[in-house]
């Protein structure tokens, strides 16, 4: 479709006393606070898992000291994919626009990219329970397992671990306080604690006040007792997501995982005008792949 004179003639007369457009202000991105962001120049990235060496063996006097290998892990592709947008409008459209509507067009372009890249970032999180993919998303990691999992396996061959409650549960102080111990029970692949601790809490509009006063109160919450709160010196802090589809989901993600929005193109924008109709094409282009590797740093659960 063609953007025309004839589709909105009151921008052509200088009658109008007020204009209510969808611009509305840029709000601050989201997905930067729980994605490793990374660029690419190839059409797939493929990451890779290997351990560490195994723990020392005791050495008797003139016994030969044992050698040790790292074990060789499973590898992980992502391929990230294009997405475009355009929008076409006549030469007499744009110059007899009295009010700079259309000039607001461009900008509603890159609105549009950055909210796909908002909605693609969060399937790590909406989709993080199952295995369902999406355009630009893997819902997959190296275990071959969804992100939040209770049978995430061991390159050692250990006993399998969690990053999500045997019975998921809304945000509470008591869940909280689980997720804190889940996190320092974690082991890495050779059977070592992995030493990575929770960083900020995901969740939902309707969760933000309950997450204020479960990080923040000076007292146990909830509670007329004069009890410390215990998880307030953790250093947790907390975000509140308006691309959470889950209500009662939330998340803690850690100071270090492999959560991973590649970058294959940034947003372009490019502008061409038709020689003979005099029609200007404008679109805008992004490709990009989002995905994890390893499920360690990332915890969640979809509520009670």
């Amino acid at each position: 479709m063609t953007i025309t004179r004839g589709q909105f003639p009151l921008l052509l007369e200088p009658k109008i006393s007020n204009i209510w457009n969808e611009a509305y202000p840029q709000r601050a991105v989201f997905y930067t606070a729980f994605v490793n962001v990374r660029t690419t120049g190839k059409a797939s990235v493929t990451d890779y898992k290997m351990t560490d060496l195994g723990a020392l063996r005791l050495k008797g006097e003139g016994e030969n000291i044992q050698y040790d290998d790292p074990i060789n892990g499973p590898s992980k592709v992502h391929t990230p994919v294009r997405f475009g947008l355009g929008y076409k409008i006549t030469r007499e459209m744009r110059k007899h626009d009295l009010y700079g509507q259309i000039d607001r067009l461009e900008r509603a372009l890159i609105k549009s990219a950055v909210d796909l890249q908002e909605v693609t970032a969060h399937y790590v999180l909406n989709n993080g329970f199952g295995t369902t993919a999406a355009d630009g998303f893997s819902a997959t990691g190296f275990d071959g397992l969804q992100l939040f999992s209770t049978a995430h396996t061991r390159l050692d061959g250990g006993t399998a671990q969690r990053n999500r409650p045997s019975t998921d549960v809304d945000l509470s102080p008591t869940a909280v306080q689980n997720m804190l111990i889940d996190f320092r029970n974690l082991k890495d692949d050779r059977g070592r604690p992995s030493m990575i601790r929770p960083k900020v809490l995901i969740v939902s509009p309707e969760d933000m006040f309950t997450a204020k006063e479960i990080l923040e109160s000076e007292y146990k919450p909830g509670t007329a007792n004069n009890d410390i709160n215990a998880i307030k010196g953790e250093g947790l802090s907390f975000m509140v997501s308006d691309y959470k589809t889950d209500t009662d989901a939330w998340f803690a993600i850690g100071d270090q995982h492999d959560i991973s929005f590649i970058w294959d193109e940034r947003p372009r924008t490019a502008t061409e005008e038709d020689f003979d109709s005099e029609v200007y094409k404008h679109k805008c282009i992004e490709g990009f792949a989002v995905g994890h590797g390893e499920w360690r740093g990332a915890w969640g659960t979809s509520g009670g």
